[in-house]
């Protein structure tokens, strides 16, 4: 599926924000079912965008986590704890 820069460009700012990829293709209007097939098979610009824009964002909110369990939140420990040990799943 061959899309401009500004389209990718969208996606990754729209995957940012968590909508799904339904409704990213929607607002795109981008043909839902090729757009899933292009996300599922991980290996696209299109793919490649939507990845990263959703990853820069949960980034940014897992640093903050992160933040808040060094200032003491027992919550914010327990989302911490949950991370590590998914990280430590994968080694």
């Amino acid at each position: 599926m061959e899309v401009s820069k500004e389209i990718l460009d969208q996606v990754k700012e729209k995957a940012g924000l968590f909508f799904t990829v339904d409704e990213i293709a929607l607002m795109l209007d981008l043909d839902v079912v090729q757009f899933r097939r292009e996300i599922r098979g991980k290996k696209s610009p299109l793919a490649k965008a939507y990845l990263k824009g959703k990853l820069e964002s949960m980034s940014e909110i897992r640093k903050l986590t992160v933040e808040f369990a060094k200032k003491g939140s027992p919550q914010a420990e327990g989302f911490v704890r949950e991370y590590l040990e998914k990280m430590e799943g994968c080694e």
